[in-house]
């Protein structure tokens, strides 16, 4: 018998968010591979794989499937993650990056909120981080280099959040 490697189970949520962010174009990945990721991860983790039996004249209709997960590509977050220290990193860092102190900089006033705290304890979403590139007026190079950024801090929605909503305000 041949010795077989221990992995994760396959509806692993940190190795999802690690393969889609690798697989993401802004992040040197491939659109199309990024898009077969998703639908594997739906497949996978949303049940697509379970063999339905075959519908009876009596059975026409399937019982309502469950909600899918938030399937959202993500930044990885470490579980328990403190939501002040990780925001006091970002604006150390604001102080000493020419590149992303601007953006980071507008953290200064992102305190923990109990109405969100769903979105201090995940990362932030690699939409959210698009739109501010986006709003910031980030060059392709630029934006890849905002996603390590936000990797390596970890940046979590709520601050995505955070860093948005200033945007926009500023905008209108």
């Amino acid at each position: 018998m041949t010795p077989r490697t221990q992995t994760r189970p396959f509806d692993d949520k940190a190795m999802w968010r690690r393969l889609v962010a690798c697989a993401h174009p802004d992040a040197g990945g491939d659109h199309d591979l990024f898009i077969w990721t998703g639908a594997v991860k739906a497949a996978v983790c949303g049940g697509g794989l379970r063999v339905e039996p075959k519908p009876t004249a009596r059975t026409s209709q399937r019982p309502p499937s469950p909600s899918p997960p938030d399937d959202k590509p993500r930044i990885p977050y470490p579980d328990g993650a403190d939501f002040e220290e990780a925001t006091r990193a970002a604006l150390r860092l604001a102080g000493a990056d020419e590149t992303y102190g601007g953006v980071l900089s507008l953290l200064v006033d992102c305190y923990p909120l109990e109405h969100l705290a769903h979105e201090q304890g995940r990362g932030a979403c690699y939409k959210r981080l698009a739109a501010i590139a986006h709003a910031w007026g980030m060059t392709k190079e630029e934006r890849s280099g905002w996603y390590r950024c936000a990797e390596c801090l970890p940046l979590s929605d709520r601050h995505a959040g955070h860093i948005l909503s200033k945007l926009k305000r500023q905008a209108a």
